[in-house]
Order: structure tokens, then C-alpha cells, then sequence
């Protein structure tokens, strides 16, 4: 029997399992053990004739811990937990493990976390970041020539149109690399250009 949730009792001097407080059931009536169901019943003889008659006390606690024993070995039995009864005390107490719950058939497992791709991840942002500023100092050279204002006006513009791609791409797995990259590589153009416009204006040795 791989069945959990139930409960010894005594009653009327035989021993039933009880699950939600109306369904009985006789232990010999599931796939138990012969033996197991005898002491059960034993058990359960011993005890009501303990309730009825002035028992000591000490006798009254072998019948409790006997009870107890029983349920341990219900519990390994069914493979969850056995709740139990005391017939002379009236206290319920929880034996055994409870069977873990079973995945739901339509959960979506999590999947385990993926260790940081550094090395690859580097060389992509590498990567985009030459491009994006070799491109960008090409084309705000080019308009420096016709006009610094346009130059500037254009940089800003592109940094502008970057900004919300970078910044959603920054927590997605893959696109976070580039986003890095053009990151770095609008930053690097922009230093460059200042260098470029501060260079001519720098006393010569």
C-alpha cells in the first residue's frame, strides 16, 4: 500500500484507519502486512480494555508507546504520514515524513541558471564596439568638415536613438553583450572627437 493521510484508531476494541473524518477503513481490508494487522488489532483489544478498567499509569503509557510503534511501522508501510491517535489520552500526533506533493502536469520547470559567458561575451562587445566607433568618427569627421554644430547635433542624435536599446538590452542574455558594446563604442567616438577638435589647439614642442 503507497497511500498517505490516514489515521489509527481504536475503536469498540479493533483498530480502523480513518481519512477525512468519514472514511473507515479496516486494515486488514488494504495490502498490509499479516502481522502488522494482528498487532493492530491486539493493540487496539489491550487498549479499550485499559479505558474501561482503573489501568496504573505506567501500564497506560506501554499502551500508548505500543500504539506509537504500530503507527511508525503503518507509516513505512504506506510511504507518508500516519497520524495517531492515543485511545487513552485523546492526543493526535503526526508520525512518519509526508509524501512530497507531485509536480503539476502543466508547471513550467525553472530552469537552472547558467553560468556568465565572460569570454564570448567580451569578444561580441569588443567586437561591436570597434565598429560602432570607427563608424561613428568616420561620419562625424566628415561633417566636422561642412559643420562642427551638425557633427555634434548628429553624435547627440545617435546616442539618443541608442539610449532605450541599450537599456532594454542590458538584462536580455544574449543582446546585453551588444548593448555593452555599442555602449562603449558611442563613448570611445565621443573621446576621440574631443581629442581630434583639442589636438590642433595643443602648443608644439
Amino acid at each position: 500500500m503507497r497511500e498517505s493521510g490516514w489515521e489509527l484508531h481504536a475503536r469498540s476494541g479493533r483498530a480502523v484507519l480513518v481519512r477525512d473524518a468519514d472514511q473507515e477503513v479496516d486494515p486488514s481490508r488494504l495490502r498490509l502486512p499479516d502481522s502488522l494487522v494482528e498487532a493492530l488489532h491486539e493493540w487496539a483489544h489491550v487498549a479499550e480494555a485499559a479505558h474501561e478498567e482503573d489501568t496504573a499509569a505506567a501500564d497506560r503509557e506501554l499502551i500508548s508507546q505500543r500504539g506509537r510503534q504500530l503507527a511508525m511501522r503503518l507509516a513505512a508501510e504506506t510511504g507518508g504520514q500516519v497520524g495517531y491517535l492515543d485511545p487513552l489520552s485523546g492526543r493526535l500526533d503526526r508520525i512518519g515524513r509526508p509524501r512530497p506533493a507531485p509536480p503539476h502536469r502543466f508547471a513550467v520547470p525553472v530552469p537552472a541558471e547558467e553560468p556568465t559567458p565572460w569570454g564570448p561575451g567580451l569578444v561580441v562587445s569588443t567586437i561591436v564596439g570597434a565598429i560602432a566607433t570607427v563608424t561613428l568618427v568616420v561620419v562625424t569627421l566628415g561633417l566636422a568638415d561642412v559643420s562642427g554644430v551638425l557633427a555634434a547635433v548628429v553624435n547627440l542624435a545617435v546616442a539618443a536613438g541608442f539610449a532605450p536599446s541599450i537599456w532594454l538590452g542590458r538584462n536580455i542574455a544574449v543582446w546585453r553583450w551588444v548593448a555593452y558594446g555599442t555602449a562603449a563604442g558611442i563613448v570611445l567616438a565621443w573621446l576621440v572627437l574631443l581629442l581630434s577638435l583639442l589636438g590642433p589647439t595643443l602648443p608644439h614642442v
